[in-house]
């Protein structure tokens, strides 16, 4: 079929509509959540929209690391799907809500490479639907060693439409100095946002609701990075370090004063008042002494999805995209909470407790 690239989001939103139509049915989870056993669970698998990216691996095996990859093609060529509808300035907000698999595509190289995770294994877990695609980013982590693969991102970054060479490398001597990767992986975080909100920056509705989504994102960061590091002494970094701009916290030194309260208690509790995100910071606080702070980035996880799934108000809008996208995203979630259930013989009510806003998707839009 002939690509016909839009200024306009009216024909693409239409289209969108119509991929919408192959989410996968209720009807689906249930015979994936009623399948006696993980075979089972794949062949109900391969007669749905992800059958081909599955087969297309089946060569390799039936494991869950196998099916994670089919998943991961299945999202790619998905969401480059969307990206071909558009030029012009819907084309630069489809790209920058794309923008987060960058930052998350070098950081699980980054983390591989560390903990000397096989090449192969790393280059499974990447999502090349961003700016940066799949040959340069098997070109980084084919690199002989972690300090190569830096370099490499260094020299191929100049390039990138968001340059995080230039992150990595202000920052190297520091990483080179502390041997703490959450080094680099902050300030291509911190990079990430502020080239971004430079290319929302605008007025019209829809740049909005990009932004929307971004200052939503940089919150997440900062609320998992402020439970993490509240209480801790920094020695030679200040507080300000960890500051990612762009969201509701106004500047670095507001974030310093919430981290100097210490105490993680007193810390949920500014941040409750301070920030539109009760419901998921009250949720999370719960299973806090539990779970860790890592519990702060599912309950975000979760209110980000919630918001994105009720902006597709305007028809004419990205928020179409936006709705579809995080849909999209969910279900892949669900599905590989499910496989990996199946995989390991947990039962159907173990799994269902696994899954990721379970149902209420339907109530958004």
């Amino acid at each position: 079929m002939v690509q016909v690239p839009l200024k306009d989001y009216s024909y693409a939103n239409a289209r969108v509509r119509a991929m919408s139509a192959r989410l996968l049915e209720p009807h689906v989870y249930r015979e994936l959540l009623e399948a006696p056993d993980y075979n089972q669970a794949l062949a109900v698998l391969e007669n749905t929209e992800y059958g081909p990216d599955i087969e297309h691996f089946m060569l390799e095996g039936a494991r869950p690391t196998t099916i994670d990859r089919a998943f991961n093609r299945n999202l790619v060529r998905t969401f480059s799907k969307i990206k071909e509808f558009f030029i012009g300035r819907p084309e630069e907000l489809v790209n920058a809500l794309l923008a987060r698999w960058d930052p998350y595509n070098l950081k699980t190289i980054l983390r591989g490479m560390r903990a000397l995770v096989p090449k192969a294994e790393i280059a499974r877990n990447l999502v090349p639907i961003g700016a940066i695609d799949l040959v340069t980013l098997e070109e980084i982590v084919g690199q002989p060693d972690l300090r190569a693969s830096i370099d490499a991102m260094v020299v191929l970054g100049r390039e990138w439409p968001i340059p995080y060479g230039r992150a990595v490398m202000a920052h190297l001597a520091e990483y080179l100095h502390e041997h703490d990767l959450s080094v680099l992986e902050l300030a291509l975080d911190r990079f990430h946002y502020q080239e971004l909100g430079k290319i929302l920056e605008g007025k019209d509705a829809d740049a909005a609701l990009v932004r929307e989504v971004m200052v939503m994102e940089v919150d997440a960061v900062n609320i998992a990075t402020l439970m993490r590091i509240c209480g801790l002494e920094l020695k030679e970094f200040r507080a300000q370090d960890y500051f990612v701009p762009g969201g509701t916290i106004g500047d670095a030194e507001e974030f310093a004063k919430i981290m100097s309260l210490g105490q993680p208690e007193q810390v949920y509790e500014r941040l409750s008042h301070r920030m539109p995100y009760k419901d998921a910071l009250a949720g999370a606080w719960k299973a806090f002494e539990e779970r860790g702070e890592s519990v702060f980035e599912d309950e975000m996880q979760k209110h980000i999805i919630k918001t994105c799934l009720k902006m597709s108000k305007d028809p004419l809008g990205i928020g179409v995209i936006i709705d579809f996208m995080w849909r999209k995203y969910l279900e892949i979630t669900n599905l590989r909470i499910i496989v990996r259930g199946k995989s390991i013989g947990l039962i159907e009510s173990q799994i269902r407790k696994e899954l990721v806003l379970f149902g209420e998707e339907q109530k958004g839009g």
